[in-house]
């Protein structure tokens, strides 16, 4: 079974599609061919050109074409219209992106043999959309994670910034659905023992500051900014809780949430937003604790005992990383895509 597989993210870019593409591509077994966007997303005025023309005139050559996310759709038109199968990945936020030119776009392209959600969140936008042959695959953590100790993975930084205090952990892009500035504003003032470290860039980054200094908490927050997937690795290991805090924002959904995953892969307890896509991810006492999100109360009270309580952190973190093992390794994910791949090409 040959197949190509066409990303527009994947690294060295950061984030939960890349994290996907990467972890799919290389581990997915040959014959395959890949056709990957390896820079920012501005290079996407030439990059989509050559997919389409390049899919086009090779797809003869492929028994499956998977398309990495729904903006790649319409690269499946010809292909499909001279039988060749076309799998299309969707993540939610490819989906509910808001202008009406890319909304009309779906509309017109967004078809295909197999349309593979990463999470039943995900899958019930696009069963919303009046798409068809969804299914839902969830997204893997790498190994990597799973070796993560708390004694061989250390970031001096943070230890000296948090002066024995317990340190909670949120790894994202700084924009509103994350929630790190509600986070800031309405809980962290209740936990006076913690110091806030938030990874991650982006145009919330002012307003977490704003959040912080209005709350009267600019000494418990540690803004850190993009780091390296090795010092990421090293936060983890010295971090005691992972938090997501996500709150709802209309048309800007979480599809499933693999930071979480991520964390609790090493060894992190987990505390996060019962919303979207976040419970395909976290299931409320296995691999984490879910609350109702914006409700700054249940974040404390779940936040609370694990605070004051070295042993529970300890307890949680290893039965969420056995779960997570269980659930979420990619060899396990990969062979559901390749059965379906196989079903694809068979009929």
């Amino acid at each position: 079974m040959r197949v190509l597989f066409v990303t527009r993210k994947y690294p060295p870019k950061i984030g939960g599609m890349e994290s996907l593409s990467y972890s799919l591509l290389t581990g997915f077994p040959e014959p395959k061919t890949t056709i990957t966007l390896r820079r920012s997303q501005k290079h996407l005025v030439w990059f989509l050109p050559y997919v389409f023309w390049r899919v086009a005139v090779t797809a003869h050559r492929y028994d499956v074409i998977h398309l990495g996310d729904a903006m790649l759709s319409a690269a499946g038109f010809l292909p499909r219209l001279f039988g060749k199968p076309v799998a299309v990945s969707v993540h939610g936020l490819d989906m509910t992106f808001a202008p009406w030119l890319y909304q009309l776009y779906l509309k017109l392209f967004l078809r295909a043999d197999a349309i593979i959600a990463n999470s039943a969140s995900t899958q019930r936008i696009a069963e919303a959309r009046g798409l068809e042959r969804v299914c839902a695959i969830s997204i893997g953590v790498p190994e990597r994670y799973f070796a993560v100790s708390s004694t061989l993975n250390r970031d001096a930084e943070l230890e000296r910034r948090r002066a024995g205090r317990v340190a909670l952990l949120t790894v994202g892009r700084l924009v509103p659905r994350k929630g790190a500035a509600w986070f800031v504003r309405h809980v962290l003032p209740k936990l006076p023992a913690v110091l806030y470290v938030v990874v991650g860039v982006g145009p919330e980054h002012d307003e977490i500051l704003r959040a912080a200094a209005e709350a009267g908490t600019s000494d418990r927050l540690w803004l850190v900014g993009s780091v390296s997937d090795a010092r990421l690795l090293d936060i983890l290991g010295t971090s005691d809780v992972f938090v997501m805090p996500n709150v709802a924002v209309p048309g800007n959904v979480e599809g499933f949430g693999i930071v979480a995953i991520e964390a609790s892969a090493s060894g992190l307890p987990v505390v996060a937003a019962r919303l979207e896509g976040i419970p395909d991810a976290i299931a409320d006492g296995e691999n984490g604790t879910l609350v109702p999100p914006g409700d700054a109360d249940a974040f404390v009270a779940a936040l609370q005992g694990l605070v004051a309580d070295a042993s529970e952190r300890t307890k949680r973190g290893e039965q969420g990383r056995a779960y997570t093992k269980r659930h979420y390794s990619w060899p396990r994910l990969i062979e559901q895509y390749a059965a379906l791949f196989r079903g694809l090409s068979s009929r």
